[in-house]
């Protein structure tokens, strides 16, 4: 039996672990392009590793009586060519704000797979084509999309995830020169990530309905940088979606975060938002949740913090 070289093996491993935290963010929350907090209203979020660089827009599409289509736009902002497999896949929001895939739920722990036992799936009622994208340096192409109608929702929403996924370059392998150039009994990996986006369809049957309060709102640290625990809590049988803003005493915008939902699976959710400046003892501020949705820029819910 050959024996591995051990240097080139721990290598091999180092490497695999690097992959693999790449990999991950394919099934985190950063899934959400459309939810993960943003402080300025991009088209949509990208990951950037060297020649993978993609973008999509819009970042969340709602589908009721008046509308049945909609055309996604995917741009590669890369410096070469990449290839995305277009899929629709079911997600569900934790508590803490995370997306992950409904078959992952289980992983999670019982608390996540008994809140993907809710999430009603829209891939019934959508149709996306085409199936793959070419995408040059600086090119961008459309995803078209399709929406059906629920028969009989009775105001339910329903809800998938349109994603694209890169898809490893077909030479991204070893070639035979390079596996022949290999020392005898040592092992050789190449790794290449794959990174993902996607942005929420929903369907609606024009009856769903929701309403945001907050919850008590606390104070805390996060990487050296003072932010505001603000929870939202969800009611009605449709998600809720906005912004949050912190303002003081005199108007001030000292605190905001982006693109914010509450999906139907979970009553509520904490959202953290950083503050521009640290508030003062005893300053009180106004926090705020505007919608994004159905009535843009009207106030949701509103609470208020004193700093001590």
């Amino acid at each position: 039996m050959n024996r591995l070289n051990i240097q080139s093996f721990r290598a091999a491993l180092r490497a695999l672990t690097v992959a693999f935290a790449g990999l991950a963010g394919l099934f985190s929350a950063p899934l959400a392009a459309q939810d993960a907090p943003a402080s300025a209203p991009a088209a949509a979020a990208a990951p950037t590793t060297g020649a993978a660089n993609i973008n999509i827009t819009p970042r969340r599409v709602i589908f009721g009586p008046n509308k049945r289509t909609e055309a996604v736009y995917v741009f590669n902002q890369g410096n070469a060519a990449v290839t995305v497999d277009v899929a629709l896949v079911d997600n569900v929001m934790l508590p803490t704000g995370e997306i992950v895939p409904v078959a992952r739920a289980a992983e999670k722990g019982p608390e996540a797979e008994a809140a993907a036992a809710t999430v009603k799936s829209a891939r019934p009622y959508l149709l996306a084509a085409p199936s793959r994208l070419v995408l040059g340096p600086g090119q961008g192409k459309t995803i078209r999309v399709r929406a059906t109608q629920p028969e009989g929702a009775g105001g339910a929403e329903y809800r998938s995830h349109l994603t694209v996924t890169t898809v490893p370059a077909a030479d991204s392998g070893l070639t035979a020169e390079q596996a022949a150039a290999a020392q005898r009994g040592e092992l050789v990996l190449r790794i290449q990530s794959i990174f993902g986006l996607s942005i929420p369809l929903i369907v609606r049957d024009g009856a769903a309905s929701a309403q945001a309060t907050l919850g008590p709102i606390t104070s805390s640290i996060a990487k050296g940088t003072p932010e505001l625990l603000v929870p939202i809590r969800r009611s009605g049988t449709g998600s809720v979606y906005g912004n949050i803003e912190v303002r003081s005493g005199k108007n001030e915008v000292v605190g905001l975060v982006r693109g914010l939902a509450v999906y139907p699976e979970v009553t509520d959710r904490i959202a953290g938002v950083p503050l521009l400046r640290a508030l003062r003892k005893g300053e009180t501020v106004t926090v705020s949740y505007f919608a994004e949705d159905q009535k843009p820029g009207t106030a949701m819910a509103s609470g208020s913090f004193t700093a001590f």
